[in-house]
């Protein structure tokens, strides 16, 4: 298939995976005679070796799709979900947002202000930079979004926001895995060195070194020197290298075949010849830039209902950026109804995996999906320049966990925090910054909120594990998995309560504490924790009391229904008094047991339900046993 043509046109012929692999075939060839880096590697200045990453790698090697299609008999693009037209499409009928706008103010409205709308923007669009991607941010004397050699002409766009990170895609429309040391890339002066290609804010200004000495003291290797960070590194203290290896290996990657697909951008060319002619003019390309971000005709398609696009309505949907599943044969054994995964890049799982962690979850066999609870226009609520996401939601927990809200009520300190707080902590990783990475201790590079929900009260049973018999070595060790508790993903006790991240809002919003965090916490030292035994044996202290009691209730609760026949001989009155002092015992009974957390939404408070409901069913049985 050759690029620019369009086999699904005529709204007849469906484009194939193979379809859209070998679409891209031509623009890369193109993209050799063209891009600087080529020019780099001829005379000699290329430090660093490339790779050519295209749609094969990203949509059908990615994921575990070899063993997939070995184990299945056809293949699939397991990692990434294609979107319903590319930028290598023409014509298309993109509209734009702004158009949308016209008939749907509201919505538009809450996109706009949605980091949605921000995660694909041109440099003078910066406005947390004021414009200017070469200002050193967030405190930092050195880093800036753009890195060295590389200015705002030479490229199109840059990508991300205020919450993660930075990255950009050059003027040939290639996602930028290098800088340039000694010169500029405008003139192709100097030498194009692989990686120091990525400002972090989490590195500039959270990770700085005093608090990387301080993790370091218990997170073992934890890296506190520049030299430390390995192959993500750079010269610059908060630029790290992300889609290569410092001064050792880069992706040439066309947008096209991964930028495109979530940090998505539309042009209004009208043919391959006019696209064509503007690679390499960021004037032209910017110009002709008709949609940036994940905006109104990512979901409802090119032009929705105004041109009648293909599927128009909802053709896409979260799911296509926020499932990235993976298959593993060894895991997929576990529970073949249930085969796969969450992506992983390194030991944290990959940003975009919430619908594939919650794929694994009870809510989602009783029917969750992401629009249960989320407004999918008002993707942040909060201000999109902090560095943490407030979200729009549609529902909350409480509004279907009723008896876990009412025991939460009365938990003590915990009762001002958030369900969230505990049950989705802040696990992926957009860095994919394994050196920072130790999911043992609960960090620190963890960005988004995990979907799993359930919490798995174990001393030593671990969330996030390397494959068996390989060191949990966050740096060395790859292919890492969610395990699994009875078929589903849990959430282990030291992400749940000790995690260290500073984008996550519970830990660093309006009011946080830093819950447990020893990096983070505001609390008593006894209440920073280290490690997972520690938190095991706090809850211990509350779960086994209510435990025992709860035992006891049920105990009592029994023999009172076994011995109902001594009731006939008893008067009205105190067979009534019997049967209320019961029925109120075993309301208590069914709270704590729907509520199910064992004391631990709140400790004083369910201990003081058993106790109730102890008293009721002794005085009983007394009345029960004929006595006064």
């Amino acid at each position: 298939m050759l690029f620019g043509v369009t086999p699904q046109a005529d709204g007849i012929e469906p484009r194939t995976l193979h379809d859209y692999v070998n679409q891209e075939t031509d623009f890369i060839e193109f993209l050799k005679d063209r891009h600087p880096m080529f020019k780099y590697e001829k005379e000699g200045r290329l430090v660093g070796k490339y790779s050519i990453s295209n749609r094969q790698e990203e949509f059908v090697e990615f994921g575990g799709a070899a063993n997939y299609e070995k184990d299945k008999g056809h293949g699939a693009s397991i990692t990434y979900r294609l979107g319903m037209e590319s930028i290598l499409d023409y014509p298309n009928k993109f509209v734009g947002p702004k158009k949308c706008g016209e008939c749907h103010p509201a919505q538009y409205e809450a996109w706009q202000r949605s980091r949605h709308s921000k995660v694909i923007r041109f440099p003078d669009e910066l406005e947390e930079a004021g414009g200017d991607p070469k200002k050193p941010m967030y405190g930092s004397s050195e880093a800036t979004i753009l890195p060295k050699g590389v200015e705002a002409d030479d490229v199109f766009v840059i990508v991300g926001t205020p919450r993660t990170k930075y990255g950009f895609i050059d003027k040939w429309l290639v996602r930028g895995t290098y800088h340039i040391e000694d010169g500029k890339l405008a003139d192709g002066t100097g030498k194009m060195v692989a990686g120091g290609n990525q400002f972090s804010r989490l590195w500039v200004e959270s990770l700085t070194p005093e608090v990387a000495k301080k993790i370091a003291e218990f997170s073992p290797n934890f890296p506190t020197k520049l030299e430390d960070f390995g192959k993500q590194t750079s010269s610059v203290w908060g630029i790290n290298s992300y889609g290569s290896t410092y001064k050792e290996k880069m992706m040439f990657q066309p947008a096209s075949a991964y930028c495109e697909v979530c940090h998505s951008f539309k042009f209004d060319f009208k043919s391959k010849e006019e696209f064509l002619a503007a690679i390499g003019n960021k004037d032209e390309l910017r110009k002709h830039a008709i949609s940036k971000g994940i905006s109104c005709e990512e979901c409802h398609g090119a032009g929705a209902h105004l041109y009648g696009a293909r599927g128009a309505g909802m053709p896409s949907n979260c799911e296509r950026c926020h499932q990235r599943f993976a298959y593993d044969s060894e895991d997929a054994k576990i529970d073949p109804r249930k085969p796969f995964n969450s992506y992983f890049k390194s030991a944290c799982p990959s940003c975009g995996t919430e619908g594939s962690q919650m794929y694994n979850t009870m809510h989602y066999d009783k029917g969750m999906r992401c629009s249960t609870c989320h407004d999918p226009h008002e993707v942040t609520a909060n201000d999109w320049k902090d560095p943490y996401t407030k979200v729009g939601l549609k529902k909350t927990c409480s509004d279907c966990h009723e008896t876990q809200a009412d025991m939460f009520k009365y938990g003590g300190a915990h009762s001002k925090d958030n369900c969230t707080g505990c049950h989705m902590p802040n696990m992926m990783s957009c860095e994919n910054f394994a050196s920072v990475q130790n999911p043992d201790k609960g960090g620190f590079d963890n960005v988004r909120a995990s979907h799993i929900w359930k919490i798995y009260v174990d001393k030593d049973a671990k969330t996030l594990n390397p494959p068996a018999g390989k060191p949990r070595d966050p740096q060395n060790t790859k292919g890492w998995t969610i395990a699994r508790k009875d078929g589903k993903f849990f959430v282990d006790l030291m992400w749940s309560c000790g995690r260290t991240s500073w984008s996550d809002v519970n830990l660093v919003g309006p009011g946080a504490s830093g819950c447990h965090s020893a990096v983070q916490s505001t609390l008593p030292k006894e209440l920073h924790f280290t490690d997972q035994e520690q938190i095991y044996d706090k809850v211990m202290e509350w779960q086994l009391p209510v435990k025992e009691g709860f035992k006891k209730l049920e105990l009592a609760i029994r023999k009172i229904d076994r011995e109902q026949a001594k009731m006939d001989n008893l008067s009205t009155k105190v067979k009534a008094e019997i049967i209320l002092l019961t029925k109120e015992a075993r309301t208590i009974y069914e709270k704590i047991e729907k509520d199910g957390s064992w004391g631990v939404h709140g400790p004083k408070y369910a201990l003081k339900l058993i106790n109730e409901a102890l008293v009721y069913a002794q005085q009983a049985q007394e009345l029960l046993d004929g006595k006064k």
